[in-house]
């Protein structure tokens, strides 16, 4: 039984000098020592270098998401003016000649074109902040920021290209559709 207290003691006494040990050490790791350390000259070099690195990283990372959205907006585009075009003509060929119009079918081509003309300018404006943005400027992380808002700009105004585009089907659907009921079907024949 002696044995035992002395061996549960010993352990005890053990943990508190590791303890003690643990606390001085994260006691002299505080931020403002490693930041000295980090100020001493190799290691200051090695922590720039690997920021260099990241940022190197990061601007090929730009390149690549900058022409990646730039195949997805020229995608996109493009079907969505071919679809506009086909319900242009389908209003145009099949509802007008009808006698049944949409009270706002020439707003709804210019929010459409308003809409495609915004897609165009944000991606602009990306192509250019992305272009401009370099590890050597003085704020690369403020550029790098601006860039990623520049994107989401340029998705939320294709989103709202699509809407407009989406618009437009639905009235011209909803005209066609009413012109579809009225017409008067032939009864069958027994």
């Amino acid at each position: 039984m002696k044995r035992v207290l002395k061996l549960l003691s010993l352990i005890i006494l053990l943990s508190f000098a590791f303890a003690s040990v643990l606390l001085a050490q994260t006691a002299t790791a505080t931020p403002e020592t490693r930041s000295r350390e980090a100020g001493s000259g190799f290691a200051r070099q090695k922590l720039d270098a690997k920021k260099l690195k990241v940022c190197q990283t990061k601007e090929k990372v730009i390149k690549n998401r900058l022409d990646s959205l730039t195949r997805l907006v020229t995608n996109q585009e493009t079907k969505f003016d071919r679809i506009a075009t086909r319900v242009e003509n389908f209003y145009t060929t099949k509802v007008l000649p009808t006698g049944k119009t949409v009270s706002n079918y020439d707003a709804l081509v210019a929010d459409i074109d308003a809409k495609k003309a915004t897609v165009d300018s944000a991606l602009a404006s990306a192509k250019t902040n992305a272009d401009s943005f370099s590890c050597d400027s003085d704020d690369p992380k403020g550029a790098l920021t601006q860039v990623r808002r520049d994107i989401q700009a340029v998705k939320s105004a294709l989103h709202d290209f699509r809407k407009s585009v989406r618009n437009l089907i639905v009235a011209v659907r909803a005209v066609a559709k009413n012109e579809k009921r009225m017409s008067p079907t032939p009864a069958p024949t027994p």
